[in-house]
């Protein structure tokens, strides 16, 4: 679980090096791409989050993953699953996952996949 975290996390990572600075939004009607305002916020909400300033990249992500930015949403959802920089919740680390994957966001599929196959190891 810990190498396919960090496996996501450079994926973020490079997606947004790369300057992948657009994510899908959630409406009724295809998926559509966000308009970003600024997309150095999303940058500073995943570079925090890949320097371990998990209060304060949850801070950033949570409120860009309301403006439907799949990539602040997947890590959103990690946090929430693992309880960094915020309490551990794992019906909103679903939510956050289940919304990055249905904007297109294979990791955040991969993530749920993870940690549904955990759930029914551990019952």
């Amino acid at each position: 679980m810990v190498n396919k975290l960090v496996f996501l996390i450079s994926s973020v990572v490079f997606i947004m090096s790369a300057g992948a600075s657009h994510a899908a939004t959630r409406t009724n009607a295809p998926l559509e791409m966000a308009k970003i305002e600024n997309p150095a916020s999303e940058k500073a909400c995943l570079e925090a989050f890949v320097s371990s300033k998990f209060s304060y990249a949850h801070r950033l992500c949570l409120s860009l993953a309301r403006q439907g930015m799949r990539d602040a949403q997947l890590v959103t959802g990690l946090m929430y699953a693992f309880g960094e920089g915020t309490e551990k919740n794992a019906t909103l680390a679903e939510l956050w996952l289940n919304e990055a994957a249905r904007n297109g966001s294979m990791e955040a599929k991969e993530m749920l996949n993870d940690i549904h196959l955990t759930d029914k190891k551990q019952k």
